[in-house]
């Protein structure tokens, strides 16, 4: 018998039109868009994976700042622990930590200080700078208003300060070289023990001079009673309060005077009135009368705070000297005779020995006591720490015997052992199972990146970008320099310090020219 005759199949479709195409684009759409939805699942399942990540890492963190903590407390309670074993006392434990928190509070306060002074000397040295550039402004525009023959002797006059300062530094570097020679000799003069002794020699009689001389003034004067010493006092106290109120209204003079000469001067920068040499000569004059009136104000408080403990210098003294008066005048009335005095020193000494063996057992007797109190305080100590220790060791007792029923039960050890074992083998083939698909999305992700870093290098922008970064580093570093040169020309033409050494160089010279004019031989 023939088997079943099996149909062959054709030879399928031999003309491809729209309809044939139409199904082809589905079929690719479809497929494509089961494959975004397959990235989509991996790209959700990587944001889950990532945000599980930053909050295993979030809670990492969290739990490193308790282990550090509980180390610090386990740290600390070692520290109890050796601390009981050698018998430390607790206050002074209490004590040493006390002391350690007062001085970092006290550091901690000295820094804070520090951080504000140094952020005022900041803020004073920018107002400062400000300052110097607006003078720096104002001097250039005031040396471009004059002649030329102005100008070169200014020049001059620049040559002429850098030569002194030139000298200057010459004869600084000689005047120390011979005040270290000096010193060295006098170091060895004092090494010396005849120098030695004729220093001390020398201070006892100096001393001794100054004695005999306040002695002999004592001597000399002639003896006043009471009333007249007293309205000698009384006249002397008045005249210094005179005196007072003499220097404190040629104070006020002189500062009504210094705020006047400060109201003329601004009107006279204001008016530009140093054109002319006669307007200079009254500008200068101004200006020198200006400085003393602020040497004045700036000395003042310091004349002020001199002179008022003077005057209360003056009053203690007549005080004590009126009270010395009357002290006197009372024992001229109580004086004993020789005989009487003799007696009196004799009694006085006998009382002084007494004294002096009462203190010296009262000294004896407290310091014996004071040894009595530690060695109680001591003793009581120890008992407490003899009842806290056995306190201690019954609950260290009783934790041990509770251990010791926990680790009886071996069966129950072994399961939560083989529960724990499984556990943590399970968790680790999960955790491993995640680590390859991250691997793999790192792995993706990481041919995205260099594949934009290729279009990146290959585009034209980024490459007229980065040309324009570096001309920027260029023109950056030209303008560096350049402020550079600025300053370092601003501090060479800096005249200020010539300009008032100089001054005050012409000042002197014309005090000596009117003394020598005044006193021709």
């Amino acid at each position: 018998m023939m088997g079943m005759k099996v149909t062959v199949q054709g030879p399928g479709r031999q003309i491809a039109d729209k309809t044939y195409y139409m199904g082809e684009l589905r079929k690719k759409c479809d497929e494509m868009q089961s494959e975004i939805r397959k990235m989509n699942v991996e790209v959700e399942q990587y944001n889950k994976d990532n945000q599980i990540y930053n909050q295993m890492e979030r809670k990492y963190e969290v739990l490193i700042k308790d282990v550090r903590k509980l180390q610090g407390d386990l740290a600390d309670l070692n520290l109890i622990v050796d601390k009981s074993r050698n018998n430390t006392d607790p206050q002074d434990i209490a004590s040493a930590f006390q002391a350690l928190k007062g001085k970092n509070d006290a550091d901690r306060r000295r820094l804070d200080r520090l951080f504000l002074d140094c952020q005022e000397k900041e803020n004073d040295i920018r107002t400062i700078e400000q300052q110097c550039a607006e003078l720096q402004r104002k001097v250039e525009e005031k040396l471009n208003a004059l002649p030329q023959d102005q100008r070169m002797q200014h020049a001059q006059l620049q040559d002429d300060y850098k030569r002194l300062l030139a000298d200057v530094e010459q004869k600084q570097l000689t005047y120390d070289n011979l005040c270290r020679q000096l010193s060295a000799g006098e170091e060895v003069l004092l090494a010396e023990p005849l120098k030695q002794r004729l220093n001390s020699i020398q201070e006892q009689k100096l001393k001794l001079l100054q004695e005999k001389q306040n002695l002999e003034a004592e001597l000399s004067k002639p003896v006043m009673s009471e009333d007249e010493e007293r309205e000698m006092l009384l006249s002397q106290v008045k005249e210094d309060n005179n005196q007072i109120k003499i220097t404190e209204r040629n104070m006020e003079e002189i500062q009504s005077k210094t705020r006047q000469v400060s109201q003329d001067l601004e009107q006279l920068e204001k008016d530009g009135g140093i054109k002319e040499s006669e307007d200079a000569k009254k500008y200068q004059r101004l200006r020198e009368k200006d400085q003393e009136m602020t040497e004045f104000i700036e000395n003042f408080d310091q004349n002020h705070s001199k002179e008022s403990s003077t005057v209360k210098e003056i009053e203690t003294r007549i005080f004590k000297l009126l009270e010395h008066i009357s002290k006197d005048l009372q024992r001229q009335q109580q004086l004993p005779s020789k005989e009487n005095f003799q007696d009196l020193q004799d009694e006085v000494a006998v009382k002084q020995r007494g004294l002096e063996n009462s203190q010296s057992t009262a000294e004896r007797l407290k310091q014996e006591k004071k040894n009595r109190d530690a060695e109680l305080e001591k003793i009581v100590n120890l008992d407490q720490k003899i009842n806290v220790e056995l306190t201690s060791l019954r609950e260290k007792s009783e934790q041990m015997k509770q251990e010791l029923e926990v680790f009886n039960d071996i069966n129950k050890l072994k399961k939560d052992a083989e529960s724990n074992r499984l556990a943590m083998t399970a968790k680790k083939a999960q955790l491993d199972s995640r680590r390859k698909a991250l691997k793999q999305q790192v792995q993706l992700l990481s041919t995205e990146f260099d594949k934009a870093k290729q279009d990146l290098a290959t585009n034209d922008f980024a490459g007229s970008l980065e040309a324009a970064e570096q001309k920027l580093r260029h023109y950056e570093q030209n303008i560096f320099h350049l402020r550079e040169f600025i300053d370092s020309k601003e501090a060479e033409t800096d005249y200020g310090s010539v300009y008032e050494e100089v001054s005050s160089q012409v000042a002197e010279i014309n005090t000596l020219l009117q003394a020598k004019h005044l006193n021709p031989f």
